[in-house]
């Protein structure tokens, strides 16, 4: 009989979680919640109602001061969750006051305080926070990298803690139908719901230096502001394309060779091992988990970035979240010179270079299919921490 998990989300499911509740490990079921639909006491499913609609429309507005007031007074958000009917809790991304085990997954440390940088800074707070994450019924904790791991330990640090921390990357299905349309010359793909922080300026002014001398087309998907439109309107190897629907992504993947993602803003960026998933390399920066990711030389190329939102130490640039959102798209709106050159020259290696590109091809699908991205080595990792945190 399987193991029942229940996943709890408090927000909307990434694509990242429903490939865990496609493919769980051998012996277990996934059983997802939907936007905070689950009764926290009876474990059903309901949706809210009267004064629960009336705090969902206006949490984005108060979510600032009530993530800062849980810091001011060193109190970590726990949110409630009491069943009898699941074995164990997989937690995306939130601390849980519950009766029954769980694990907690995390793209970075201060999720755990509202993105607020200085909770993290903050002695009081960081010490009850680590209260919290050594509770016995928390039985692992699993970044989504290295630098998410390291965006905890650098501030809360604990040996005990460090023992209890795994890092585990969140995996990709395979596609399920990956052949390659046929086309002319070398296409490029950006895709980012935040247009400047994924780097989509600096992937148009990189793309529209050198592609009057090949052939080429560069498919920009995001919602791009009409003035940059604009400007770049004479160029008609670059096509806007608003937000898609993922069936058309999965499109797009199929007819591209190489995927222009210079962000300066994810943690993670999951569309990097999707790309990959159907042999399509990453031009990207050195920034955060990106050098985790792509593989210099091996999976993809990068660039030294020039504006990251997160410090050397891995903790976020600005304080607090509302300063972050501030200042986040305007760092990466007038891009230097300097960088323009090396990601044009970059996109020129892969245009030019066509056995580069197959290898670099080659070695992205070997990784996402069947390396530290595929579902068997999550599986792997899962099934065994999953049984231990259970047992």
């Amino acid at each position: 009989m399987s193991k029942k998990i229940f996943l709890y989300m408090a927000y909307t499911m990434h694509n990242a979680y429903r490939s865990m509740v496609a493919n769980p490990p051998e012996g277990f079921e996934i059983i997802p919640s939907s936007y905070m639909a689950y009764n926290n006491e009876a474990g059903t499913q309901s949706l809210p109602s009267g004064f629960g609609k009336f705090m969902l429309a206006v949490r984005p507005s108060i979510s600032q001061f009530y993530n800062e007031a849980h810091i001011l007074f060193n109190s970590p958000k726990c949110r409630k969750f009491f069943s009898n009917e699941f074995d164990l809790v997989h937690s995306a991304q939130s601390l849980l006051d519950t009766n029954l085990p769980y694990v907690l997954d995390f793209e970075h440390a201060a999720v755990l305080c509202g993105y607020n940088q200085y909770g993290l800074e903050s002695k009081g707070f960081a010490d009850a926070l680590k209260k919290h994450l050594l509770k016995k019924n928390l039985k692992k904790l699993l970044p989504w990298s290295i630098a998410a791991k390291e965006s905890l330990l650098n501030f809360v640090k604990s040996d005990a803690l460090e023992e209890k921390t795994e890092v585990v990357y969140k995996a990709v299905l395979p596609p399920k139908n990956a052949e390659k349309k046929k086309h002319d010359g070398v296409n490029f793909l950006f895709v980012g719901y935040y247009f400047y922080e994924k780097g989509g300026m600096d992937a148009l002014l990189a793309f529209d230096r050198v592609s009057g001398r090949y052939e080429c087309k560069f498919t920009i998907v995001s919602p791009v502001p009409d003035e940059v439109k604009q400007r770049f309107s004479k160029n008609k190897k670059i096509v806007f394309l608003g937000p898609q629907p993922y069936e058309k992504v999965c499109e797009l993947y199929r007819e591209t060779d190489v995927f222009l993602f210079p962000t300066h803003f994810d943690t993670y960026g999951f569309v990097i091992p999707e790309a990959f998933s159907y042999g399509i390399p990453v031009i990207s920066v050195d920034h955060f988990s990106i050098p985790e990711l792509v593989e210099d030389g091996k999976t993809g190329l990068l660039a030294k970035n020039y504006y990251s939102t997160f410090r050397d130490d891995r903790g976020y640039a600005h304080p607090k979240m509302h300063i972050h959102e501030q200042h986040r798209a305007d760092g990466a709106k007038n891009p230097p010179e300097w960088f323009i050159s090396e990601l044009s020259e970059k996109i020129v290696m892969l245009i030019e270079d066509a056995s580069l590109r197959q290898r670099l091809s080659a070695n992205a699908k070997k990784e996402a299919l069947e390396g530290k991205f595929s579902m068997s080595s999550w599986k792997q990792k899962m099934s065994r921490i999953y049984s231990e945190a259970i047992e």
